[in-house]
């Protein structure tokens, strides 16, 4: 059974993978405009090339590199088996925080699967 510090340090880390995916997603929007704005798609060279240039990707990779370290702080003190479900909650947080930043839209589908990721993860936990 995990403690509540155990299940808060899982969150946590959590909400770090997303607002990793976040800056991902910022980082792909920047090419994006950039690639619209000479009616020209990017190769992949170029695309990197160009990639490196955007802020966005250095501040989504030390958010990447902070979740990592504290991954591994995290799986020193708690099972594998018992931690690893908590980054399904990545799959909840990312795509609701897409609705805000981004105007996604989400399906009736989603909140369904929603709903199992909590229940399943609230089992785990127990």
């Amino acid at each position: 059974m995990l403690t509540y510090i155990q299940i808060v340090q899982l969150i946590s880390f959590t909400f770090l993978m997303s607002l990793g995916q976040v800056l991902f997603k910022k980082t792909a929007i920047t090419l994006s405009v950039s690639m619209a704005s000479q009616n020209n798609p990017l190769g992949l060279i170029e695309g990197i090339i160009r990639a490196l240039s955007v802020p966005w990707l250095y501040m989504a990779l030390c958010v990447y590199a902070m979740a990592t370290v504290f991954w591994l702080y995290i799986l020193q003190r708690v099972p594998l088996s018992l931690a690893y479900p908590f980054s399904a909650l990545a799959m909840v947080i990312v795509p609701i925080i897409a609705i805000y930043l981004f105007g996604e839209k989400l399906s009736w589908s989603y909140w369904i699967g929603v709903f199992f990721i909590f229940t399943g993860i609230i089992i785990i936990a127990r």
